[in-house]
């Protein structure tokens, strides 16, 4: 017969683990939003991945380092001037296979060509 106990335990191993060894894995970003950003986008609609996949490639050619984008796990908007900032929340890969998080803000002009765009921000979460 399980104690109870253990059985809890060993499912919030499970957990933890499942947590640090899949990097799809959905965990609470550390990161809260700024009071300004007051829409929800799609954190996996195709747009958003577009910008999120912007927002490292930008970083990276910026810093000369390996990483790719992975995913967006927030990303909210506003208003700003023609365009939209988007703040968000994703996960990168660098080049040893180690994956972080980051937040990001880029403003843009949906629809636009990339040229438009702009990284305002760069930022680890740990």
């Amino acid at each position: 017969m399980k104690q109870p106990g253990v059985v809890a335990a060993l499912a919030l191993v499970v957990v933890v683990t499942a947590a640090v060894l899949l990097p799809g894995a959905t965990v609470a970003a550390v990161a809260t939003r700024p009071a300004k950003y007051t829409y929800q986008e799609d954190a996996s609609s195709d747009f958003i991945r577009s910008v999120g996949t912007f927002s490292v490639t930008v970083y990276k050619l910026a810093h000369g380092l390996t990483m790719s984008y992975t995913s967006t796990s927030q990303c909210w908007s506003v208003a700003s001037g023609e365009g939209h900032e988007y703040w968000m929340v994703l996960t990168a890969r660098n080049g040893q296979g180690v994956y972080a998080r980051y937040v990001s803000i880029v403003w843009g002009i949906p629809g636009s060509e990339s040229k438009t765009w702009k990284l305002l921000s760069f930022s680890s979460t740990d």
